[in-house]
């Protein structure tokens, strides 16, 4: 009984997605840091919350997937050198990654193999590197 009400309260409803779950992650951190040193923090972070639940209980459905759209232009990109930053860590002993001096590309090679001669897939530039 309890469920069905719930369910039926939900539906419609925008539900939860990345930009809700980081304003409730920010939220936490600003709680945590305004009981360690600065108490209007915790004002911050009551924001966050009051703005990630109206966020999940909107039925404004274009409105949130335009906010959406927009914090992913920025956190893509961000999420991606985070992943790339774990890919290096992980695979520290085994490659070594560098950039095309010429297009940027990344690149990786295999450690210990001394100075070679790299072609970069995308531009064609070939230099030589130490691994």
């Amino acid at each position: 009984m309890l469920l069905q009400k719930l369910q039926q309260f939900l539906y419609g409803r925008y539900g939860s997605d990345k930009l809700s779950l980081f304003l409730l992650v920010v939220g936490l951190l600003f709680s945590l840091l305004g009981r360690l040193f600065f108490w209007p923090l915790f004002l911050i972070a009551d924001v966050l919350y009051f703005y990630a639940l109206f966020r999940i209980l909107s039925r404004n459905i274009p409105a949130r997937q335009r906010e959406y759209s927009a914090f992913l232009k920025v956190w893509n990109p961000i999420e991606g050198w985070l992943r790339l930053q774990k890919r290096k860590w992980k695979e520290r002993g085994q490659y070594k990654y560098f950039k095309c001096p010429s297009c940027r590309q990344r690149l990786r090679a295999p450690r210990g193999r001394g100075k070679i001669q790299v072609t970069c897939q995308r531009c064609k530039t070939v230099f030589l590197k130490k691994t």
